[in-house]
């Protein structure tokens, strides 16, 4: 008899999902939709919707370093009967800034101490692929850039394709934004920002880039010299590449109430019509309104069912306590340089008529974060609104569950 699949979560690692017989909602299926599309892609989402979890599920794809593993790691997936040609092809690097932490006023520094131990790592994987002379070189090389270049130049002298993945590239610097403000964010980057500097060095090095976040505020500070994405986020192909459609959740019920891990006389009907007024009704592409079904929060889907197999009933608090966390982030965000009566009066009346008629901004600098005109494509990207239809050109948002609803309420209650 097969072992029953645990509950993922709090997991964002693919290959512990897979080797440890966790329960995997597969999304292998748009590696291919990826692959059809230009080279250097951003996509911004909320958090907690499984993005960690889809670039490890890209790294082991497509890192050449585990291609004698695609069977143990993808069978049983869709891509594992439709791989791709470009399934183990490249030497991956993987970099996540939201480890880049530590004393604010030596951020350039922890920047560069991390991606120096990142670098490391990736050369002690492939160093086989190297001349040891090469090797030995990079190893004495104390700076960030001086290993990039040399990994750069190698690499493209022996033709071997480099992926580069970055997950939270605007974590370190909105929290530069949050402390310290406009003036020591924009220094990082503009001009010889070491940010911005970064992404130069990044321009045609890597193959393939794939970038992720939270909202599109650095995007345009640093896209503004370095012409490098192309913008996935409101992309109709791409809505539910993150985050539980209905047949998603209904499937993961069924699989424990069918297992025994859910109580015989448990009605998984009833069950997703209680979870969708407080998880679901996310929309990020206006094209994909006519479609039935909407996008579930997946980290809140998992606390629910965790919950409901450890007591044998719906939680008691319907909203997972660790979402405090992100509700605190955003609350520091809408503070930026004191929240005037505009962008006030803006929350007020969203928590009021649960609705505001607007247009969403692909990206925008730090600069205009004041301006009530840009503040509600915020709130769309942290997922504080979500998109609910049309009136003429521009998009109705509104509040998209009762969760994001209580953060609402409670941010005027503290005011």
């Amino acid at each position: 008899m097969e072992e029953i699949k645990q509950v993922p979560y709090g997991v964002s690692d693919f290959v512990t999902v897979r080797e440890q017989n966790l329960y995997y909602v597969d999304k292998t299926m748009y590696l291919s939709l990826l692959e059809q599309q230009p080279r250097n892609l951003f996509y911004i989402r909320p958090r907690r919707f499984g993005k960690s979890l889809f670039i490890s599920m890209m790294q082991a794809y497509y890192d050449k370093a585990m291609a004698d593993r695609f069977d143990s790691l993808f069978g049983g997936l869709l891509i594992h009967d439709h791989p791709t040609p470009l399934r183990g092809r490249y030497q991956m690097l993987y970099l996540d800034f939201s480890q880049v932490g530590g004393d604010i006023d030596r951020i350039s520094e922890r920047f560069d101490e991390y991606c120096k131990v990142m670098l490391d790592g990736f050369m002690r994987k492939y160093q086989n692929e190297y001349p040891e002379a090469v090797v030995k070189a990079f190893f004495e090389i104390q700076t960030f850039s001086g290993k990039l270049a040399l990994i750069r130049d190698n690499a493209g002298a022996l033709r071997i394709p480099l992926y580069l993945i970055i997950d939270e590239y605007d974590n370190f610097t909105n929290i530069v934004l949050n402390e310290k403000g406009e003036e020591v964010y924009h220094a990082i980057t503009h001009a010889s920002g070491f940010y911005r500097d970064v992404f130069k060095k990044f321009k045609g090095m890597f193959e393939r880039i794939f970038m992720t976040g939270v909202s599109p505020v650095t995007l345009d500070d640093l896209t503004s010299g370095f012409n490098i994405g192309w913008h996935l986020s409101m992309n109709p192909k791409f809505d539910k590449m993150l985050g539980f459609s209905t047949e998603d959740v209904r499937g993961m019920l069924l699989y424990y109430k069918e297992s025994g891990m859910l109580p015989a006389e448990s009605d998984v009907e009833a069950m997703i019509t209680e979870m969708k007024p407080w998880y679901d009704n996310y929309c990020f592409a206006k094209e994909c309104l006519k479609q039935d079904g909407r996008v579930f929060n997946c980290d809140m889907v998992l606390y629910y069912l965790r919950q409901y197999m450890d007591s044998g009933h719906s939680p008691e608090r319907m909203v997972d306590p660790n979402t405090k966390t992100d509700y605190n982030k955003l609350k520091k965000l809408l503070q930026l340089d004191c929240l005037d009566g505009d962008r006030r009066g803006i929350i007020r009346r969203i928590a009021e008529e649960g609705q505001i008629i607007t247009e969403v901004e692909e990206s925008f600098p730090a600069k205009d974060l004041t301006n009530p005109d840009i503040f509600p494509s915020l709130l769309f990207y942290y997922g504080m609104l979500t998109i609910k239809g049309t009136y003429g050109k521009r998009l109705i948002l509104c509040i998209p569950n009762n969760n994001v609803r209580k953060q609402y309420y409670e941010y005027l209650l503290e005011e």
